[in-house]
């Protein structure tokens, strides 16, 4: 058992050993405030301590007894039905009655009970001492009863806003995943559709570039079903994707498209979101469409040190052209996803003048453990069986 388990869990053995040992608690505080400290108001230093005898000991148990039932009305029916309501002054009554209520039943222990089982007559030093007054009714079931009703009901009303904010933290984490899946799956239908079609153009003219089109497209979607299951995948597979991706829009522009890629570093001991960097590509090659009078060209840089990949992604477009709504979604999607993934590790800066647009992205990566290399390693060596092989080209 630890301290997390003992003070939060639900579990009954918990909840019982909180209940037992803040009550031994308390007990031990009014033991300690009545027998172990002066008494403020003695008028003598032989009577500033008091005796304890048998009978002491049950006023003080039928005292205990008294805040018990109290403090239990208070967390589990006035702050719950009350307080945590914002029923106010319901909650202000139901606390003056029961404070009311405690000094009444104090009075009536300290005049009925206490002289009823009292075993002996006090002698008449004492008389003066033990003799019960409305004052001692307040103190003992009156103040002392509403300071262990207000630390129970602020324990109480701590873990109440404990849990609120864990479930708070929990609908925010699910309404983020969720969005994260929405925003993954995006990318899936427009990004095999503009692809099949255009690989499905070439096999219409018999071009042979269409088979070698088709191999790449199936290491690209065997990287989609076999490695994007997970949050984060490795920077040297994403960016092998992503040179397949290129290297496939290299074949459908052919020699019109200049086209550069550049790595330094060492991408195998880092991660990154999975398909984050396709939204930024995608959207430069989109950019070099039909639209463009020119010759269309693309600039990949990548640069890996010190945990941080700066990418800089250049493409020209055509003059004084505007961003479409495919592309601004394309970019709202990347945004939002570095939001939702590296809301502050990252940096990104569009920059759109009249003929070129570049981007520049900084992300602080996640490092990966050599254990945890080893385990990548496996998992790409599974491979899906290239769809041309199927096909029998």
């Amino acid at each position: 058992m630890n301290w997390h388990e003992f003070v939060f869990s639900e579990k009954k053995i918990y909840r019982l050993s909180r209940h037992i040992v803040f009550w031994l608690a308390w007990l031990f505080y009014l033991f300690s405030s009545k027998y172990l400290l002066p008494q403020p108001f003695s008028k003598t230093r032989e009577a500033r301590y008091v005796a304890l005898n048998s009978v002491d000991l049950v006023q003080l148990l039928l005292i205990l007894f008294i805040h018990i039932l109290a403090c239990y009305a208070v967390i589990y029916y006035l702050l719950p039905r009350f307080l945590l309501k914002a029923r106010y002054f319901l909650f202000a009554a139901g606390i003056l009655f029961l404070g009311f209520a405690m000094i009444e039943a104090t009075r009536f222990i300290d005049s009925v009970v206490i002289p009823f089982i009292q075993p002996h007559i006090l002698n008449a030093a004492n008389a003066a001492i033990k003799k019960p007054t409305y004052w001692a009714s307040i103190s003992a079931g009156g103040i002392s009863g509403i300071k262990i009703i207000a630390a129970a009901a602020a324990i109480k009303i701590g873990k109440h806003w404990w849990f609120k904010q864990k479930e708070k933290e929990r609908l925010e984490k699910e309404t983020i995943q969720a969005e994260l899946q929405l925003l993954k799956a995006q990318i899936h239908p427009s990004f095999l559709f503009n692809t099949l079609n255009n690989i499905y153009s070439f096999a219409l003219s018999a071009s042979p570039k269409a088979p070698q089109m088709l191999l790449k497209f199936s290491d690209i979607l065997s990287y989609m079903l076999y490695d994007c299951n997970e949050s984060e995948v490795s920077l040297e597979n994403e960016i092998k994707m992503l040179k397949d991706y290129m290297a496939l829009e290299k074949m459908r522009y052919g020699d019109k498209l200049e086209m550069n890629i550049q790595v330094k570093g060492d991408p195998a001991c880092h991660k990154i979101a999975t398909l984050l960097l396709l939204h930024f590509v995608e959207n430069s090659f989109k950019q070099c469409s039909s639209r463009m009078t020119e010759q269309p060209w693309i600039n990949l840089e990548m640069q890996i040190e010190n945990h941080v990949l700066d990418m800089k992604l250049m493409n020209g477009k055509p003059l004084n052209s505007e961003i479409s709504n495919n592309e601004e979604d394309d970019l709202y999607q990347a945004k939002r996803l570095l939001q939702l993934l590296y809301p502050d590790s990252h940096k990104l800066k569009i920059t759109d003048e009249p003929e070129i647009m570049m981007i520049s992205l900084q992300i602080e990566l996640h490092y990966i453990a050599e254990q945890d290399e080893n385990l990548i390693t496996e998992n790409t060596t599974t491979e899906l069986l290239p769809i041309a092989r199927l096909a029998g080209i």
